[in-house]
Parts: C-alpha cells; sequence; structure tokens
C-alpha cells in the first residue's frame, strides 16, 4: 500500500531543497523545466527506497523470531 502523506512530505522536502540549489545556481534551469516533474520523480525514488529498507526490517524480525521459536530436539 501506499502511503500518500509519507510521499507527500518527501517531495515537499525535495521541492524544497531543489528551490535551494537552483538560488544557488547549483542546478540549471530553462523555460521548459519542471520542478514539480523532477520532484516527483525523485519522490517516487525516495519512496521506494524508504519501503524496502521497511521490507528489509520486516524480514529481519520476522527471522529473527522464527529462530527463537524454532525447537531444540535435535540433540
Amino acid at each position: 500500500m501506499i502511503n500518500y502523506i509519507l510521499l507527500y512530505k518527501i517531495r515537499k522536502l525535495v521541492k524544497q531543497i531543489l528551490k535551494e540549489k537552483i538560488e544557488d545556481g547549483e542546478i540549471a534551469t530553462t523555460p521548459r523545466s519542471c520542478l514539480g516533474c523532477l520532484a516527483d520523480e525523485i519522490s517516487w525514488e525516495i519512496y521506494y527506497l524508504f519501503k524496502e529498507r521497511e521490507n528489509r526490517k520486516k524480514e529481519g524480525s520476522q527471522q529473527t523470531t522464527e529462530d527463537k521459536e524454532e525447537p531444540e530436539d535435535n540433540k
């Protein structure tokens, strides 16, 4: 499921960072450039990285839980 609130917060932060970089002259802009589109693309990439990290944490915690639940009948 997509967490649109998290995505919005990421997009807002990315857009703010991009605006600061443009003001400092670190990013070139053209009349056809779309700051919102660029922020959207970056936001989605960051969102998927967060989701991937979250899934790895869940898998890791499930693995440790399964390890704890295994009976030691192999003695």
